[in-house]
């Protein structure tokens, strides 16, 4: 292997990397405001249902794109 392919094989790791954690976080991170706001306002479980809908919503978005990336 050549110090060409290295990079090339980092690199597509990298990304690979890069969109396994967006989508991660677009799971994870309107289902924890959710948490946080039922905390603070006493809606258990209102904010948290609405937070993880919308954020199941957003992965599957990104998981679709990345399908549709990978098909090129």
């Amino acid at each position: 292997m050549t110090d060409s392919d290295d990079r090339r094989a980092t690199s597509n790791a990298m990304r690979w990397a890069s969109q396994v954690t967006s989508l991660g976080m677009e799971l994870a991170v309107p289902a924890g405001a959710g948490v946080w706001l039922d905390s603070k306002y006493g809606t258990l479980p209102g904010f948290t249902l609405v937070g993880v809908c919308f954020g199941s919503y957003l992965a599957f978005r990104g998981l679709q794109q990345l399908l549709r990336d990978l098909e090129k």
